[in-house]
């Protein structure tokens, strides 16, 4: 009982002291005074010496901001836009607070009036509005809208194409410290845009960024690494990559442990990378499980689960070896029941790729000669159940496969982190 008693003592004491730690930080200070109010809602939304209340903060931002202070405009709008705690989130209340923030030339309240305008949010869609907001956002400096603006001159959206304009911008953001400026900078090295091919260039700025915990960065250098054979160094890039969810370093750990590029092969660890990357969105796992649970690979054979993932692949990606498989698997009766009508459907859709094993199996099955059709380029495989053949390891069919899945390996970089488009082909 004495225990529960000195708690209560205790936590009353805490709850008396928060309140007066918050009236002793008033003392002198004047209510009405728009910069005061605006600070004390900052206390309020951090938990700076009081408890953390967004409301509240609210309520101080919103005084502040009918006094026309542009800070305070531009937090209250962020309130409203994030709906940050128990706030009520309101795109309609935070774009006219953003617009007046930006209208006092407020860096970041001219950039999110921008995505407001890009994006339809609260209004109608302009996108020429929000370029010219974008643009004075980053000329005030705010490194998002530099990097944004970097994006659209490597991209072409919204402007014309120009990668000089693109180095440009991606270089103010990188000079304030912006590890995506600096990926952005090491691709457009790496590829020769604007600036000359320079792979030692375009390595140090991928480390730049990756010591600032940059994920792409960190899975970018996992695969020059790994596409120069270095595999201690690929799997040390990949593993930091992999320890903040990034699916294609997952995806590339799995292979390194599938066919043991360390010195061994573990099944368990290549089938629980290929998991977490096929978990993450990345098919080239989705057809490595496939792959595994075919030829049962460090797992019992179980052509139902294979079945399952080659078709994932086939129907998301188009890969004609996965389509080849499906076809396959209905002809024999693999994880399904037979139907060859079904297996001429998958096979043709990969005959309309080129792919060789799938036209003779189509020709055999039809009695067309599908090899003499006019815009069929022949895709050759390895061997006739999977395009990744274990004695040849990583070697050109694997990378085919990936390209024909991925495009490249900055398919994560470009999905997982918006402001990376020079990683995009």
């Amino acid at each position: 009982m004495k225990k529960v008693l000195f708690a209560l003592v205790i936590s009353l004491l805490f709850i008396l002291s928060d309140n007066n730690l918050f009236a002793a930080a008033q003392i002198n200070i004047n209510e009405t005074d728009p910069v005061e109010q605006y600070n004390i809602g900052l206390r309020y939304y951090s938990g700076d010496g009081v408890r953390q209340n967004y409301i509240a903060a609210g309520e101080w931002f919103r005084k502040s901001a009918n006094q026309g202070y542009a800070p305070a405009q531009y937090e209250l709008a962020g309130l409203y836009a994030s709906g940050a705690g128990n706030f009520k989130q309101s795109d309609k209340e935070a774009f006219p607070l953003y617009k007046k923030a930006a209208e006092q030339d407020h860096a970041k309240a001219q950039y999110y009036l921008a995505e407001f305008y890009q994006n339809a949010r609260a209004t109608q869609k302009d996108e020429q509005k929000a370029l010219e907001l974008y643009e004075k956002s980053a000329t005030n400096g705010f490194c998002d809208a530099q990097r944004t603006m970097g994006d659209f001159y490597y991209t072409g959206t919204i402007v014309k194409k120009d990668y000089e304009k693109a180095y440009k911008w991606y270089m103010k953001a990188k000079e304030q410290g912006d590890p995506k400026a600096s990926f952005c900078l090491a691709n457009m090295y790496k590829d020769g845009k604007f600036v000359k091919k320079d792979m030692t260039k375009a390595l140090e700025l991928y480390k730049e960024a990756a010591d600032k915990d940059y994920t792409p960065a960190e899975c970018e250098l996992g695969s020059y690494y790994f596409d120069n054979n270095n595999h201690k160094a690929a799997m040390n890039w990949y593993e930091k990559a992999a320890n903040k969810g990034n699916s294609q370093a997952e995806y590339y750990l799995g292979l390194i442990y599938f066919y043991g590029y360390m010195g061994y092969q573990n099944y368990k660890y290549a089938l629980e990378y290929f998991r977490r990357a096929y978990v993450g969105g990345n098919e080239d796992a989705a057809y490595m499980l496939g792959h595994i649970y075919y030829n049962g690979e460090g797992v019992d054979t179980n052509y139902k689960e294979a079945l399952e993932y080659y078709k994932e692949v086939a129907e998301e990606t188009n890969l004609s070896e996965a389509q080849y498989m499906v076809g396959l698997m209905y002809l024999n009766g693999e994880g399904t029941k037979k139907d060859v009508e079904q297996a001429k459907i998958w096979f043709k859709k990969a005959a309309d790729q080129g792919h060789e094993v799938a036209i003779e199996r189509l020709k055999k099955l039809s009695g067309e000669d599908l090899s003499q059709r006019a815009g069929i380029n022949i895709v050759k495989s390895s061997q006739t159940a999977v395009v990744v053949s274990s004695t040849t390891k990583v070697g050109d069919n694997v990378k085919s496969s990936t390209s024909t899945i991925s495009a490249d390996k900055n398919k994560s970089s470009a999905k997982n982190e918006k402001s990376g488009s020079a990683g995009k082909k």
